[in-house]
């Protein structure tokens, strides 16, 4: 009786402040904002209703609202109907309902929803049983067909789970702690088997998911969309933005607005049209001096989704240090990076640099997808929107720069061979299509300067390489790897054996920058040489700087991968460098280094600043035989290099696998010991120096110690003849 007079409290009350109910509106390839798909192309709406692809591991996890106070309980309900094509040899595999107790190795909701860990599902099966948790199945059968009413109870200790079909109903129970119900709330959708070309997909369709109870909080995690984030730059007044939206509807809105805040008053500034594929909008607008406000507005459900920010002042008038923070290679085990978006944003820099692998293929869980275009396009999104819900904070008020490196193409390594499609990794090219590429440059790079030079590759493939002034301080922007030759093309036969000369493995005609940008920087080094400062940005550095690499960190020679090959290429690129006027800002290698180059000599070329991952995966150090750090070197190709100062990873930290079933240490402890963390570049007012700080992943930036940056750093350098 008791349980009956709750039962008709919850269908009959309003919903209170902490209650859920969706809101489920039109068809789209994106379920809303207050949800996160895993993964993404496996959820969407359909005329109002909730389908998911029924295969292992499909969550659709609730962000708003969680049991903070489970003990209090709690009731979730939802429609659910599993849709398969054909009849099943074991209906008992499929299932679709409910999850709670979702859990990862930290507590964020939006981690939990990237890798969750465990979780206690309460569904029914293709069978017609209920099964909650691991072992507890109900003896009743709901037979027959259409939906299943599910309702979830945790309450006195237990969970019970009551499903409904056509007036018949089965109910099963099982004893729990509070504790275990702690975590995210979800949607499951499960079957052994994933769908392909010869049999079509398991799905299951919810409908109306309500939750309510005294245990129920919310959890103060913002919506994710429609729009997503932006990311600017601005030289002077001309301001260039792009907003990353959702995979929206055909339904929906293909426009997006930019609005200006001007004496007190918001002004539309710009219209731009999403773009179907890369989900960009990207604005063009003229802003008064000084630091703007602005917000970018959607149609969304009958009023405006708004995204708001403050296009920033230039430093370099206010006559203050240019800061500039730099990061590089997130594995993405530690999102969202809580420890390092908090310090970073005390920190306050005026510029944000992310120099490449924004992503990883693994990123995320759930593998790569590489065709049909479309929906590896869906999830190339999926772990690039991890990128922006980490950093979105920042990058809505902080001019940027954003790089694609090798695995934010999909691939381990790049050797763009002049935007050629790949027959062979190693020969060179591009392994995905060229439409799903320019995408990725699209999202990653669309808020640039326009390229000085923009006449696209053969293949279709655009580019992006640019300049661009902040701070006061000329900056050249570089594309490491769309021309680079590829190692297997090039190289004799033989030619990777470590006893190879150097000379050897510099064939003639091999390419790193291309003849375009080659001439693109000598023109720009020429034009600013009588700056005191000048900048370069790139994915990875200029010489071999790593000793060690792989899984047991073992001693290793050459490195294809690296911007020290080919050498003739590198010399080409670094002449018109040479002197004391650059520092090249660089990512790509998770390990800082602090080199200055040599090109005819020893220290005869620009500085260069390389940072390590923000969350290191493939391990690499830098440990000479001698047991020096510093001192001057020549790599295997034959350049020379002086170093100052490294960044190198904790000894022994190689095997940890942080997101592996037997994983002990939290996440961000494996990124510390891992020799995670970020760069800070402070140039001095009058341009004539810099201070390089290395921070380590953990620290507390309102009160640093010693220790919290790499061994040998802060170094502090000078500019100028």
């Amino acid at each position: 009786m008791k349980r009956a007079i709750a039962l008709i409290a919850f269908l009959l009350c309003p919903l209170a402040a902490a209650d859920f109910r969706s809101d489920w509106q039109g068809s789209r390839p994106w379920v809303g904002p207050e949800y996160w798909a895993g993964p993404l192309y496996d959820w969407k709406t359909v005329d109002g209703a909730v389908v998911a692809v029924a295969a292992k591991n499909r969550l659709l996890h609730l962000l708003s609202h969680r049991p903070l106070e489970p003990q209090k309980g709690f009731k979730m309900r939802v429609s659910v109907e599993l849709l398969a094509p054909g009849k099943l040899s074991n209906p008992e595999s499929a299932w679709a309902g409910m999850a709670v107790g979702v859990k990862g190795m930290m507590e964020d909701p939006r981690h939990v929803a990237m890798w969750p860990r465990q979780r206690i599902a309460a569904v029914v099966r293709a069978d017609g049983r209920l099964a909650l948790g691991p072992n507890t199945v109900s003896d009743e059968v709901l037979t027959g067909e259409g939906p299943v009413e599910l309702e979830l109870t945790a309450q006195d200790g237990g969970l019970r789970l009551v499903g409904t079909r056509g007036g018949k109903s089965a109910f099963v129970r099982m004893p729990v702690k509070a504790e275990e119900l702690t975590g995210n709330l979800c949607l499951a959708a499960s079957s052994p088997r994933e769908p392909n070309d010869k049999r079509g997909a398991i799905e299951a369709r919810f409908r109306d998911w309500r939750l309510s109870g005294e245990g129920i909080g919310a959890t103060g995690v913002e919506p994710f969309g429609p729009i997503l984030w932006t990311q600017y730059t601005r030289q002077g007044n001309q301001v260039k933005l792009s907003a990353q939206m959702a995979p929206t509807g055909e339904a929906d809105a293909k426009e997006v607005k930019l609005d200006l805040r001007q004496n007190n008053e918001w002004r539309e500034a710009g219209v731009a049209v999403i773009d179907p594929f890369a989900r960009t909008a990207v604005f063009r607008t003229e802003v008064p001096a000084g630091a703007v406000e602005y917000r970018v507005r959607y149609p969304w459900k009958g009023g405006d989704a708004r995204w708001s920010g403050t296009f920033a002042s230039d430093p370099g008038i206010s006559g203050r240090p240019l800061k500039i923070g730099a990061f590089s290679c997130d594995n993405g085990y530690a999102f969202p990076l809580p420890t390092m978006v908090r310090n970073v944003t005390l920190q306050n820099p005026d510029l944000l640099f992310f120099a490449g692998d924004q992503i990883y293929e693994s990123y995320g869980g759930y593998g790569l997808v590489r065709k049909p275009v479309d929906k590896a396009m869906l999830d190339y999104l999926r772990k690039f929107y991890q990128f922006g819900w980490t950093w979105r904070d920042l990058l809505k008020d902080k001019p940027s720069i954003i790089l694609p490196d090798d695995h934010d193409v999909f691939q381990g390594n790049l050797w763009g061979n002049g935007g050629r499609a790949a027959g062979s990794p190693e020969a060179g090219g591009y392994t995905m299509p060229v439409e799903w590429v320019k995408a990725v440059e699209r999202t990653q790079t669309g808020h640039l300067p326009d390229p000085v030079d923009p006449a696209p590759l053969q293949s279709g493939i655009g580019v992006y390489f640019t300049k661009m002034t902040w701070g006061g301080v000329p900056m050249a922007i570089l594309e490491d790897r769309k021309w680079k030759s590829g190692p297997g093309a090039v190289l004799p036969k033989g030619a990777k054996n470590a006893e190879t000369p150097a000379a050897a493995v510099d064939p003639p005609g091999a390419s790193l920058l291309g003849e375009r940008q080659e001439r693109f920087l000598g023109e720009w080094a020429a034009a600013t040489a009588g700056d005191p400062l000048r900048l370069v940005f790139s994915q990875t550095i200029f010489c071999k700087g790593h000793t060690h690499t792989g899984p047991a960190l073992n001693k290793n020679h050459f490195d294809w991968d690296s911007n020290g090959w080919p050498r003739s290429g590198r010399q080409r690129a670094l002449r018109p460098l040479k002197g004391n006027r650059t520092l090249m800002l660089h990512g790509d290698q998770h390990l800082g280094l602090l080199v200055r180059h040599g090109i005819d000599d020893w220290n005869d070329g620009p500085w260069a600043f390389m940072v390590p991952g923000t969350a290191n995966g493939w391990p690499r150090a830098w440990w000479p035989e001698n047991g020096g750090i510093a001192g001057n070197f020549t790599d295997p190709f034959g350049n020379k290099f002086s170093v100052l100062a490294a960044a190198n990873p904790e000894k022994g930290s190689n095997t940890l696998k942080p997101q592996a079933a037997q994983a002990a240490d939290p996440p961000e402890t494996v990124a510390q010991r891992k020799g995670s963390g970020h760069g800070m570049v402070i140039i001095a007012p009058d341009r004539k120096s810099s201070v390089l700080e290395m921070w380590r992943y953990r620290f507390d930036a309102r009160n640093p110690q010693a220790g919290d940056q790499f061994d040998g750093f802060p170094q502090t350098i000078r500019f100028g003849d």
